[in-house]
C-alpha cells in the first residue's frame, strides 16, 4: 500500500528570518508542524473532529537536519508522509526543497493522547485508514538518545506567556526550541547556523509557569554542540534538546 505524500509551498517572510535574512530553525519547525495539520485536515479529520473526540496528536521527538537555509523571498516546498504507526504512537517523515534542491529533512514521533486524561490512547482503525496505513506498517525510525546534563555552562529563566500556548492548551512545541536558543552565546548564534536539532519532550508546562533553561557546550571537529535541559520550577525535566552549529 502506497504511503500518502502531501506537499505544500511556504513563502519565507521577513518576520521568519534572522539577522542574515535566512529562515530561522523555529520557522522551519513551524512549517513542519503546519504541514502535518494541513495533511490531516485534507484527509478528512479537522481540528474540530479532534476536539469533539477529545484526542490530539502531540509530538514527542524531533530530529531536523538542514544543509542550507532558505532566505527571505524564497518559496520552499515541504513534503511529508505518515511513515508508520505502533498502537499508541506514529512516525512521520519530511523533506524540504528550495528551487528543486533538497536542503533539509526531518523525522518526528507523535503520540495520540486523550486530552481529558492527558494520557496516550490507542490509535483507532479510522486513523489508520485515513493515513493509508495498516498494522503491518509499524517500522520504527531510530532516534538518538538525549541525556541529562552532566555540567551546566549557561542558565536562563523564562515565564510562560499566553502567546506560547497552542490549540491543545499547552506550550507549542516550537517555543521550547526558541527558549534554548536564548541560552546560546550571541557570538556563536550570530556567526553560525544550526545543522542538526534533536528534541525530546518529557512533560508539559502551562501558562504562568517559570521555567529554567540549562545548557552545556562543547567544541568538536569545527562544530559547536549544545545540550540543553528545560526544567520547571520544581526541578522536573520538561524537554531535552541538542543543537549542533556549523560555521
Amino acid at each position: 500500500m502506497d504511503k500518502i505524500v502531501t506537499k505544500k509551498n511556504y513563502d519565507i517572510h521577513i518576520y521568519e528570518v534572522d539577522s542574515h535574512g535566512k529562515a530561522t530553525i523555529a520557522s522551519i519547525m513551524s512549517y513542519l508542524e503546519d504541514l502535518a495539520t494541513y495533511q490531516t485536515e485534507k484527509l478528512g479529520m479537522s481540528l474540530k473532529y479532534f476536539r469533539d473526540n477529545k484526542i490530539a496528536w502531540v509530538v514527542y521527538k524531533w530530529e531536523v537536519h538542514m544543509d542550507k537555509y532558505p532566505e527571505y523571498g524564497d518559496r520552499i516546498e515541504v513534503s511529508t508522509l505518515p511513515y508508520s504507526i505502533r498502537k499508541f504512537y506514529a512516525y512521520r517523515k519530511y523533506e524540504i526543497f528550495n528551487k528543486g534542491e533538497r536542503i533539509g529533512y526531518a523525522n518526528s514521533l507523535w503520540f495520540l493522547i486523550d486530552t481529558e486524561k492527558r494520557k496516550p490512547c490507542r490509535i483507532t482503525n479510522n486513523i489508520y485508514k485515513m493515513y493509508n496505513l495498516t498494522e503491518e506498517d509499524n517500522e520504527q525510525i531510530p532516534f538518538d538518545r538525549l541525556r541529562k546534563l552532566k555540567q551546566v555552562d549557561y542558565k536562563n529563566s523564562f515565564k510562560v506567556r499566553y502567546s506560547d500556548i497552542d490549540t491543545n492548551k499547552h506550550v507549542n512545541n516550537v517555543k521550547y526550541v526558541s527558549w534554548v536558543l536564548e541560552n546560546v552565546p550571541m557570538e556563536i548564534i550570530s556567526e553560525h547556523e544550526i545543522s542538526d536539532l534533536k528534541v525530546m519532550y518529557q512533560k508539559e508546562t502551562a501558562y504562568g509557569e517559570t521555567i529554567e533553561v540549562m545548557t552545556n557546550m562543547e567544541e568538536k571537529e569545527g562544530k559547536y554542540i549544545f545540550n540543553h535541559s528545560i526544567n520547571n520550577s520544581e526541578g522536573e525535566s520538561l524537554t531535552l534538546v541538542k543543537t549542533e552549529f556549523r560555521k
